[in-house]
């Protein structure tokens, strides 16, 4: 009767065990993979950017579900299944291309209306588990080169001080400026910001200073040169001297020999006429 119990309990507990594993097989379980928070892309009027996880998927992918999100507004996008991708929104229309199995989709000729927030919804091949993936585009105005303007507030023999102000032609809430000064291979930065002061001595005016205008997806740059408006006083003033100097040496043997000519002449005239 003990073996007879024993037995029994053992094959209930085989058989819990043998349920466990089928209530956790792979294919009757439906698990949602999502990650942490929404992959930031930055893309340019005109230009393509492309939409795509950051780590490679542990399964071959069975379809895709791609959605839009403006204004609060969910958009179906696009499916990809059977390897091939349907654009569900008329937005996208010959838009929109997808590779990796539909992971990762690619948007051509971007408008300023594309940015918003973009989901896309992967089903593993072999079982019901998804991944879910969320991305935030913005676009943006290609940025224009951007120009710098020169006051001038002292000038001294010693010292140059002036101001530099940066601008560009484009949307300035979506622009960043920062300096830099570049002399003799090496770079020095300077506070952000659109407007600098400096002071410079003449040893450094043959320097240059770089204004960097950026916004998340693209960039320009403008340059100035000090010697370009820095007076050269110390170079003119050693070019003076230098020239000063040799003034004197080619004058003063010149009027070395006249003097010594004169003499000459006035003593031979007054030897003529004692002779007389």
């Amino acid at each position: 009767m003990t073996r007879t119990l024993t037995t029994y309990k053992l094959e209930m507990l085989l058989g819990c065990e043998k349920l466990l594993l089928c209530l956790l097989s792979p294919a009757l379980l439906t698990v949602t993979v999502s990650q942490v928070g929404p992959i930031q892309v930055y893309g340019l009027i005109t230009q393509s950017v492309s939409l795509a996880p950051t780590e490679p998927l542990a399964q071959p992918v069975e379809e895709v579900s791609w959605h839009y999100i403006s204004n609060g507004t969910r958009h179906r996008l696009a499916d990809y299944r059977n390897q091939r991708l349907s654009i569900r929104h008329s937005q996208f229309s010959q838009r929109l291309d997808a590779d990796n199995s539909g992971t990762r989709l690619w948007i051509r000729e971007l408008r300023s209306e594309d940015t918003g927030s973009y989901t896309a919804a992967i089903t593993l091949q072999g079982t019901t588990q998804t991944v879910d993936l969320s991305f935030t585009l913005t676009v943006y105005e290609p940025v224009l080169t951007p120009d710098i303007k020169m006051e001038m507030e002292q000038i001294s023999p010693d010292w140059c001080n002036f101001t530099l102000h940066c601008s560009a032609p484009t949307n300035p809430s979506a622009l960043s400026y920062s300096w830099m000064y570049r002399h003799k291979g090496r770079y020095q930065p300077y506070p952000n910001g659109t407007t600098i002061r400096v002071s410079l001595q003449p040893e450094s005016w043959d320097g240059e200073y770089l204004c960097l205008v950026q916004n998340p997806a693209d960039q320009k740059n403008a340059s100035i040169a000090p010697r370009e408006f820095c007076p050269h006083t110390r170079l003119t003033k050693g070019i003076n001297g230098k020239t000063c100097w040799i003034k004197v040496f080619i004058t003063l043997p010149i009027l070395t020999a006249l003097s010594l000519s004169v003499g000459v002449l006035i003593i031979v005239t007054r030897n003529k006429k004692n002779l007389r």
